[in-house]
């Protein structure tokens, strides 16, 4: 939950019309810790992929919020 909002903070702080190439310290600094947030995310998945399965009714796409969090991921 912590990830989430840490997440949602440092979207709100981006401001792509002010620093359209991200050429500022910043900027760039946001971008880092919004690749390390994908990766939690992204390694999350996989972890749960192995330990549920991924397909069948009780496995990771069984569940409907599992299979939003496998599409909000990969459109990550």
């Amino acid at each position: 939950m912590l990830v989430i909002l840490l997440n949602c903070v440092t979207l709100g702080m981006f401001q792509p019309c002010e620093d359209v190439t991200c050429q500022t310290e910043w900027c760039l600094i946001l971008q880092v810790l919004d690749d390390c947030i994908f990766a939690f995310f992204a390694v999350e998945m996989v972890i749960k992929m192995m330990a549920l399965g991924i397909f069948g009714s009780k496995c990771y796409l069984g569940d409907t919020w599992n299979r939003l969090d496998f599409f909000i991921v990969m459109a990550g």
